[in-house]
């Protein structure tokens, strides 16, 4: 794209920060309806962390393995005429540990059935899904009535109804936001194993709201979880295709070093290199702390939004480890399904060393199940994730993409670890790795341009529901300034990828739709 020559002297109607899965997509309908474009993004690649790289001859993903929703995707694909046939191949969840093996991501009455095979003297299975389900019908369609998930015309028409099946509605979604899982789990169930299951989907004690239970209930076993078949990176390769059939321009390798606001509105961005490109709207698919924090003079920022942009938490980082493999020499017959969710030790109320893999839950995705078409012939490939907080990284960063001594070393020490623990579950692996390669919490931050490593966008506990104004964070308190993607939604109510495309949907509708961006 650096073939394009871009026109500095241009008021583009839209600067779109980052070109990843939601900034593509809300720039490509911009693009579709007539509007003058600009894509900035800071790396050498589109996707942001939807997408792949290569090493020895295999490809591997960068953020996410799969995704719900998969025909909202198809149908945004549809309204920008993008025509291509994508199939869509559903994944499968399995969880094992000490006491429980167990392929959770199955229909209910199936997985109720399981479980009670499991939990015998747990007779709240069937009171629990009963409740859960009817949570699961009131939440599974929210984004389209309920006004904090709507933005324009359509939120202002549901904030005028007042008929009281509604009201009582929205009353229930804010007891669901406000009231953590653990209560409900502790009124059905008294196994610990059976609660965190239930509560985490694994081996973690629960610490969500009935909000968000709904939604991964929902997302899991009642959408289901998938892949498509041109990737998760062909998705954006077919939104900068459209983007450019329609005449937007992308500029790759440009990072933004300033948001300009100028009478509390914006007026463009300002690049690395100096150049200034002047617009009506600018819109972020950096997350918010990053926005907020480091692409604006915080004096333009109200107090009281820029302290609840620093005091919630994000989700947290993971160290990542991709193998590829030679299938003959490793033992998968242990997984049941393409994601395996596996901990070796559970222990409560234990310190855990951060170089002992044993005692966390791990992810092992058979990444070739989803994408042969990405690894060599004959060959196979593994991804393992773990959940790893930032902190045991900043000690080496020295600045973007720089590490102090040391850093490769005991990242590599990390990797091992969890490959030894992959392999009690998998004998053989050991042996069986022809390419390995790892990311960490910097690795996420400064190539995957995640603040501090985060990984799944606003924390999921219920702790800090309602410091936001509502759960769609599009709009901000400074004119003609909108975010997209994961970090817009205060809750992945469609999971990842659905979520920062939807989002990125509603702020183009609202840039097409609003006429205050002319000047």
């Amino acid at each position: 794209y650096e073939a394009i020559i871009f026109n500095k002297r241009m008021i583009y109607d839209a600067i779109i920060i980052g070109a990843g899965i939601g900034g593509l997509s809300c720039a490509a309908k911009l693009a579709k309806n007539g509007k003058r474009v600009l894509v900035l993004e800071k790396d050498h690649h589109i996707g942001g962390t939807s997408y792949i790289f290569h090493r020895g001859g295999y490809s591997f993903p960068m953020g996410p393995l799969s995704f719900s929703f998969p025909y909202l995707v198809k149908d945004f694909l549809k309204g920008l005429d993008i025509e291509t046939k994508i199939e869509f191949r559903r994944n499968h969840f399995q969880l094992i540990t000490p006491s429980l093996d167990i392929i959770y991501s199955q229909a209910f009455e199936t997985f109720k059935e399981e479980l009670r095979g499991h939990f015998k003297r747990e007779k709240g299975i069937d009171g629990f899904f009963e409740e859960l389900e009817k949570m699961i019908y009131l939440t599974r369609d929210l984004y389209l009535w309920h006004p904090e998930y709507l933005v324009g015309e359509e939120k202002l028409r549901t904030l005028q109804r007042r008929d009281d099946a509604y009201l009582k509605r929205l009353e229930l979604i804010r007891e669901y936001s406000e009231t953590p899982c653990q209560a409900m789990l502790e009124r059905f169930f008294s196994d610990p194993v059976i609660k965190n299951l239930l509560g985490s989907q694994g081996s973690n004690p629960p610490s969500m709201s009935l909000l968000n239970l709904a939604f991964m209930w929902h997302l899991m076993s009642c959408e289901g979880i998938w892949f498509p078949s041109c990737g998760i990176h062909g998705l954006n390769d077919l939104l900068r295709d459209a983007i450019l059939k329609y005449g937007g321009s992308i500029r790759l390798k440009a990072p933004v070093r300033e948001i300009c606001i100028k009478n509390g509105r914006t007026s463009g961005v300002r690049t690395a290199d100096g150049a200034i490109f002047q617009s009506h709207w600018v819109v972020s698919n950096a997350d918010y702390k990053r926005t907020f924090l480091e692409l604006i003079d915080q004096r333009h920022v109200p107090k009281a939004f820029l302290s609840a942009i620093k005091e919630i938490p994000y989700t947290s980082s993971e160290l990542c480890v991709y193998l590829g493999i030679n299938p003959r020499k490793v033992d998968l017959s242990r997984m049941r399904a393409t994601h395996l969710y596996y901990r070796h030790n559970v222990e409560a109320e234990r310190q855990i060393d951060p170089e002992d893999m044993d005692g966390r839950e791990i992810e092992i995705c058979l990444w070739s199940d989803n994408a042969p078409f990405l690894v060599p012939n004959g060959k196979a490939a593994l991804v393992l994730r773990v959940s790893f907080p930032y902190r045991y990284f900043i000690g080496f960063r020295t600045g973007e993409k720089t590490r102090k001594e040391g850093y490769q070393e005991y990242k590599q020490r990390l990797a091992k670890s969890l490959i030894r623990t992959a392999e009690k579950i998998l004998p053989g692996l050991s042996s069986g790795v022809e390419t390995m390669d790892a990311a960490t919490p910097l690795t996420y931050q400064d190539w995957g341009q995640r603040y501090e490593g985060s990984i799944a966008g606003w924390t999921w506990g219920a702790k800090h529901k309602g410091m936001f104004d509502g759960r769609l964070l599009l709009e901000t308190p400074i004119r003609n300034l909108m975010m997209v993607g994961i970090y817009a939604a205060s809750e992945l109510f469609l999971g990842g990828v659905a979520t920062a495309m939807h989002t990125g949907s509603l702020v183009s509708d609202q840039v097409l739709n609003n006429n205050e961006g002319r000047v």
